[in-house]
């Protein structure tokens, strides 16, 4: 028997082929669906949310008010969140700027 595990996840471009603007839009749909889709559904466990904690600021500057439950689905671990704070491209960064992108990451997760 083989089995099959499904990871629900974003990959998230802020700016690409949309403006920031536009793209920043699509976030907040996405993820006022998702916060929708964990209080209605216990059984859907968790979702990655990208790996960039940058996204969680855009979303809340648009959607403060549902910060609490926002902290709460991340708390629980049903909203996986970081290492990075932007996605880096380490092909054309430094070293040091990688290891910043971790701590600042690091910072807004415990927070």
């Amino acid at each position: 028997m083989l089995d099959i595990h499904v990871v629900s996840h974003t990959h998230w471009d802020r700016e690409w082929y949309l403006t920031y603007e536009q793209f920043r839009l699509r976030l907040v749909a996405l993820v006022d669906r998702l916060l929708d889709l964990l209080d209605e559904e216990p059984a859907y466990e968790y979702f990655h949310l990208d790996g960039q904690t940058i996204v969680l600021e855009d979303y809340l500057e648009l959607r403060p008010e549902q910060e609490p439950r926002l902290r709460a689905a991340i708390a629980s671990g049903r909203i996986l969140i970081g290492p990075w704070y932007v996605m880096p491209d380490e092909f054309l960064v430094s070293g040091e700027s990688i290891v910043c992108n971790l701590v600042r990451c690091n910072r807004i997760s415990r927070e």
